[in-house]
């Protein structure tokens, strides 16, 4: 220790005794880098385990600006992910860079009708689907002759009319190459119309 001297009332000052080491003071922690080092995409694509088995958490008084840039996978690949202006993750919406098509609906037998033909090699994806009934009538939605719903009804006491369905980031999808079909099980006068794209 560097000795101190005694409080003058002349100066009114005094020094303490001065340690002549400082190395029992800590000051701050220092952190503690680690490298994971990725070897092949299924680590790649495994990132989460990878860091719960390395991470560690430092508390920092010291506010800092990350820039960062996320990845997807996509396909055999990656691609980056984009945001917004406002800093929002960026979502395209369904069909984004398809050419949307609508197709009018109108049909008044019992029996099984195509709504929108097939594409060879790709699926029918509906995105908007309108329709009203004239009168009583079970309706149900196929891939060419397989259900993709039971059996709604429509027009009876107590029964809807009609319904209005948007089908939002999940359109209602055919298999790949087969017409979207609709079965009425009424005579009734069928109307309405649905906006859909292929893939």
């Amino acid at each position: 220790m560097i000795p101190g001297t005694p409080f003058n009332p002349a100066t009114e000052t005094s020094r303490r005794p001065t340690p002549e080491k400082f190395d029992h003071l800590r000051r701050w922690v220092e952190p503690v880098k680690r490298d994971i080092k990725i070897t092949n995409i299924t680590e790649m694509t495994d990132i989460n385990t990878q860091l719960e088995q390395n991470a560690e958490l430092y508390v920092d008084n010291i506010i800092s600006r990350v820039i960062a840039q996320l990845i997807g996978k996509y396909g055999d690949g990656f691609v980056t992910i984009e945001a917004t202006e406002g800093g929002a993750l960026k979502v395209a919406s369904v069909g984004s860079g398809q050419t949307v098509l609508v197709k009018a609906i109108t049909f008044a037998t019992a029996a099984t009708h195509e709504v929108i033909a097939a594409v060879s090699g790709k699926k029918v994806k509906i995105t908007n689907l309108m329709l009203t009934v004239a009168g009583e009538t079970n309706l149900t939605f196929k891939s060419n002759t397989t259900a993709l719903s039971g059996a709604l009804d429509f027009g009876g006491t107590d029964e809807p009319r009609g319904m209005v369905q948007h089908f939002g980031d999940s359109p209602l999808e055919t298999a790949e190459g087969e017409a979207f079909n609709i079965t009425s099980s009424g005579a009734v006068q069928l109307s309405g119309y649905a906006t859909y794209f292929t893939e």
